[in-house]
């Protein structure tokens, strides 16, 4: 029946559950009738310095798994969720099958994003929000449209994580040792924090609470969440970013009604993507078109990564394409 199929998710990805993550969630959970399988992909546990962006967690879920809040935002709807607390390239090596027919990305980085399109998803949606905007932008590989990759590709040198990292807690020669501890996952010992405090001129004593967590919690706890300004009374300052509290929302859902349409067969854009500037009129300024990289190094040109694609989609890229999956 057309009603059955139109609320049918099959098999969808969600990748990433932070604050976008979190309200595509939402959004999903209130839309009736639809049902499917859908696997969330986070390593990472909910944290106090991101709860103002959070539509989905309060003050009684600091710490638990993302991936696991994600099974009780949706516990009481008929969608079946399958939660895999990991990192993308672990889940991906423990899958075996990487055929992935629908994937919606809402993740912080732009190596991240290369990594789940290097997997050759069917199609995927990708949600982001930046300073003044948010968008969603809707990814192929084989359509001579513009591709995740090439939304982007490197362009010119620029610093890795690490170092910016580094740089920001202010130890700009500690890079080597920064981009060990994000690697591995480590947790910061006693020692490196009480350097950190030395570099920020602020006490040990409030920051010897995050000493064992991830440097990447202790980085967003400490730097992102405001902790080292409030230490030293506003005068140390870092480089951040902090989007408006509704965008990240704003851009869930507009993840959740891509996925939705898709699965659905229901018409798309005809642009890759559709950014909304906070700063601009409302109307004026939806249509962002990504053109297909032109240089010939995204691996949407490649002829083995095309072929890989072919292979395993066969010649039912087009009817998945249009939603009859």
């Amino acid at each position: 029946m057309e009603r059955d199929r139109q609320s049918a998710l099959g098999e969808t990805h969600l990748i990433g559950l932070g604050a976008i993550g979190h309200s595509s969630l939402w959004a999903l959970a209130r839309q009736s009738g639809l049902s499917g399988r859908v696997h969330v992909v986070d390593h990472e546990a909910i944290e106090l310095s991101n709860l103002q962006r959070y539509v989905l967690a309060g003050q009684a879920e600091v710490g638990l798994s993302k991936a696991a809040l994600a099974t009780h935002a949706l516990r009481s709807t008929p969608l079946e969720v399958e939660a895999h607390p990991m990192k993308w390239a672990e889940y991906v090596a423990r899958r075996g099958d990487w055929v992935f027919d629908r994937v919606g990305v809402a993740l912080d980085t732009a190596a991240d994003r290369l990594a789940v399109q290097g997997a050759l998803p069917r199609w995927i949606a990708n949600a982001w929000t930046q300073e003044q905007d948010l968008g969603i932008s809707r990814h192929g590989f084989d359509d001579g449209q513009a591709c995740l990759c090439c939304m982007y590709m490197p362009t010119g040198k620029s610093k890795d994580e690490h170092q910016l990292v580094a740089e920001e807690l202010g130890m700009p020669e500690a890079h080597e040792e920064v981009k060990t501890l994000l690697q591995t996952n480590t947790g910061v010992p006693n020692e490196f924090v009480a350097r950190v405090a030395t570099a920020m001129a602020v006490p040990f004593e409030p920051l010897a609470a995050f000493v064992g967590q991830p440097l990447r919690s202790f980085y967003q706890q400490v730097i992102c969440g405001g902790l080292v300004f409030q230490l030293s009374d506003g005068s140390r300052l870092v480089r951040t970013e902090v989007p408006m509290a509704f965008q990240s929302a704003l851009a869930g859902i507009m993840l959740a009604a891509d996925l939705v349409k898709d699965s659905g067969g229901f018409p798309m854009s005809p642009t890759t993507s559709t950014r909304v500037n906070l700063l601009r009129a409302l109307g004026s300024h939806l249509h962002d078109p990504k053109a297909k990289d032109s240089s010939g190094r995204c691996i949407c040109s490649d002829e083995d990564f095309v072929a890989a694609y072919r292979l395993k989609y066969g010649c039912a890229v087009e009817q998945l394409s249009n939603g009859s999956a």
